[in-house]
C-alpha cells in the first residue's frame, strides 16, 4: 500500500513538474510594462517576473520589454505595443510543446527556441489578420491599424495574409496593406516604404538587440544532440 502511494505521488509530482514548464521570464524591462490575465486586472512586470498563457503583454510610450521562454523561445516588444501569449505549453522532459504569440498593435522581435527548432510547425505568430509559420526564424514583426510588415533575419516563414501564402526567406520581407495586394522583397525595399510611425516601432525593436541577444543565448540543450549548444558569439549575434 506504502509503495503504490509512494509511486502515486511520485507520478504526481512529475505531473505537476512538467506543468511548470509553460511561462516566460521578464529578462529586460524599460518604462511602464504591464501584464493582463482575461479581464482580471493589469499588473506592473518588473525584471525577474514571470507570465503565463492567457496573458497580454503591454507596453507605454518610450517603454520595452524582453522576454524568455522556458525553451529558449524570446519575444521582445518595443514602446506602444500589445501582445498575447495565446498558447505557450512546454513539456521539459519530452522536449514538446507548443507556441503561438499574437501580436495585437506595435512591434514584436521573435526568435524560436527549443520547440521551434524540434517541431517548426508547432509553433506560430499572429499580426492583425496575417499568420506566420516558422522554420528556424528570427523575426521581426510590426502591425498598425491593420497593416502588417514583417522582415526575417533568419530562417524562413510562411506568411498568411487575405487567403494568400508566400514563403518569405532570411534577407526579405512584407509590407501588407489592407487595401493591396503584397509579395516578399528585400527588406531594405521593404523598410523604404514605411510610414514613420512603423519605422520609429522597427527603430525601438533595433535598440533593443543587445537584451534580445543575451535572452537568445545559451539555449536549452536539445535531448537529440550530444553536445550543449553554443552561446551566442560574442559582439551580438542571436541563434535560433
Amino acid at each position: 500500500m506504502n509503495k503504490t502511494l509512494s509511486v502515486l505521488l511520485a507520478l504526481t509530482a512529475l505531473f505537476f513538474a512538467d506543468l511548470a514548464f509553460c511561462r516566460a521570464v521578464v529578462t529586460s524591462a524599460s518604462g511602464t510594462v504591464q501584464a493582463q490575465a482575461g479581464t482580471g486586472p493589469s499588473r506592473a512586470l518588473r525584471l525577474g517576473d514571470v507570465v503565463n498563457q492567457g496573458d497580454t503583454i503591454s507596453t507605454g510610450g518610450g517603454s520595452s520589454v524582453v522576454l524568455r521562454f522556458d525553451d529558449g523561445q524570446v519575444a521582445a516588444l518595443t514602446a506602444n505595443s500589445r501582445m498575447q501569449i495565446s498558447a505557450y505549453q512546454y513539456n521539459e522532459p519530452a522536449q514538446s510543446g507548443n507556441v503561438l504569440l499574437s501580436l495585437l498593435t506595435g512591434g514584436m522581435r521573435a526568435i524560436t527556441g527549443l520547440i521551434g527548432r524540434r517541431n517548426p510547425s508547432q509553433v506560430g505568430y499572429r499580426a492583425s489578420t496575417a499568420t506566420i509559420g516558422i522554420r528556424g526564424t528570427d523575426v521581426t514583426l510590426v502591425t498598425l491599424q491593420g497593416n502588417v510588415v514583417v522582415t526575417v533575419k533568419s530562417g524562413e516563414i510562411s506568411f498568411t495574409f487575405n487567403g494568400v501564402t508566400i514563403i518569405i526567406p532570411a534577407g526579405k520581407g512584407v509590407n501588407a496593406k489592407t487595401d493591396q495586394a503584397f509579395q516578399a522583397q528585400a527588406a531594405e525595399e521593404i523598410l523604404s516604404q514605411l510610414s514613420p510611425e512603423i519605422v520609429e516601432l522597427i527603430g525601438g525593436l533595433e535598440g533593443l538587440a543587445s537584451a534580445i541577444d543575451a535572452a537568445a543565448g545559451p539555449a536549452p540543450r536539445d535531448r537529440d544532440e550530444r553536445r550543449i549548444l553554443p552561446a551566442a558569439p560574442p559582439g551580438g549575434g542571436s541563434r535560433s
